[in-house]
């Protein structure tokens, strides 16, 4: 039945975070997976989190199935987050998903369905399961420019002219804040640009919103997604709560489209909806419970708020002492753009061959392209991943 079937592309993580659980030596420093982790290491249940589940673990009545758009109370807190409440003249329309990339699949498979002939293009470099996941629904990918690897600053000349010559059969995938796996932000007046070229071309974009609150603030990460939304007639939202309320295993997220015609869009997420049939037929509860609890209780939501930003400081912290750690060893300025960068994630200057050194006789762990979680960093480990990257690279 299945003895003629290839193997697959293996995932370059999956390996390097199971070769990095199984290295003992003390100084090792794993900097792989894209979680949040505390200063011993742990990826941290968050207090209101935990105090929800205590909640809904005496309160919750029933584990029954929810309707194919999913929770319509989580869903519409969701879409107030994402929004920030500030788009009031077009119609939003989104369903519950299995994280956010369970929403980026139904949103392109719904794009196959409309418009099968479009070309998806997304940012060089990008999230490492955007391409597969395209490629997969049988959709053409293309690539924009993003990173200058010499200066490690986007090439926005390039961006921006890639974007001008694109049209209605295409559309661009764009991450809401926090590019994976750059670390670099558009600016607003990037952003602005970016909004009045895809008016004038007419190309869709799709946002990927996975760390909102997690880069600058919750309201400044919004400001992309709030400006595209403003000039354009169309768009597609995948959020994933993974990040921002640790809730990795239990899979949250939404799949938002935005329009001008409400018979239009309310059809589009009826079609969404049916196109989660076959896969999953309805989103997962519990951890979207979670988030709606947290949400609807002013004290829980107090206590998630100050979290996040205390989250979204440390990365911070992190950032520029590791920036300052690698300018005393190198008596350079090359890598300050780590401390500019924001969000989980940056890409050193490296070659996948340096960095299989660093794994191999440092216990530096990064993907092949130089990416590292700095959000996985703990403070009594900067100097030896500066002296590391400085001595290797």
């Amino acid at each position: 039945m299945f003895a003629n079937l290839p193997l697959p592309q293996p995932d370059e993580i999956v390996p390097l975070m199971i070769q990095a659980s199984e290295d003992h030596r003390a100084e090792k420093v794993d900097l792989t997976v894209g979680v949040y982790r505390d200063d011993s290491g742990h990826t941290p249940i968050m207090r209101a989190v935990r105090e929800a589940e205590k909640y809904l673990a005496v309160n919750r009545t029933t584990k029954s199935y929810v309707g194919p758009l999913g929770d319509p109370i989580f869903v519409g807190l969701i879409q107030e987050f994402a929004f920030q409440k500030k788009i009031k003249s077009k119609f939003i329309r989104g369903i519950q998903t299995p994280g956010g990339s369970s929403a980026l699949s139904l949103i392109l498979n719904l794009i196959k369905k409309a418009q099968p002939h479009m070309t998806i293009w997304v940012s060089d470099p990008t999230y490492a399961n955007h391409g597969p996941t395209i490629k997969s629904i049988g959709l053409k990918l293309k690539e924009y420019p993003f990173l200058n690897r010499e200066t490690n600053k986007l090439k926005t000349d390039s961006l921006m002219s890639a974007l001008d010559s694109l049209g209605p059969k295409d559309a661009v995938l764009l991450h809401g804040s926090c590019h994976n796996p750059t670390g670099l932000s558009l600016y607003e007046a990037d952003w602005r640009k970016i909004a009045d070229i895809a008016q004038k071309r007419g190309f869709f974009p799709i946002i990927d919103t996975a760390y909102q609150g997690l880069g600058s603030g919750i309201k400044e990460d919004a400001k992309g997604l709030i400006i595209m939304a403003e000039k354009v007639n169309h768009l597609a939202v995948s959020f994933s709560c993974s990040k921002n309320f640790g809730l990795y295993n239990d899979r949250v997220g939404c799949a938002f489209l935005m329009g001008t015609n409400e018979q239009e869009i309310n059809i589009a997420q009826t079609q969404l909806a049916a196109l989660a049939r076959p896969c999953h037929w309805v989103a997962p509860q519990n951890g979207s419970e979670i988030v709606r609890h947290i949400m609807l209780t002013p004290q829980l939501k107090i206590m998630w708020l100050e979290e996040l930003s205390a989250m979204k400081k440390r990365i911070a912290g992190l950032r520029q002492k590791l920036a300052l750690a690698l300018q005393n060893e190198t008596q350079t300025k090359k890598y300050d753009f780590i401390a500019k960068n924001s969000g989980l994630f940056s890409i050193l200057p490296g070659t996948p061959r340096q960095m299989e050194i660093l794994r191999k006789d440092y216990a530096v762990y990064g993907l092949d392209d130089g990416r590292i979680n700095i959000a996985g960093l703990s403070k009594n480990k900067i100097s030896y991943l500066a002296k590391s990257i400085a001595t290797v690279i």
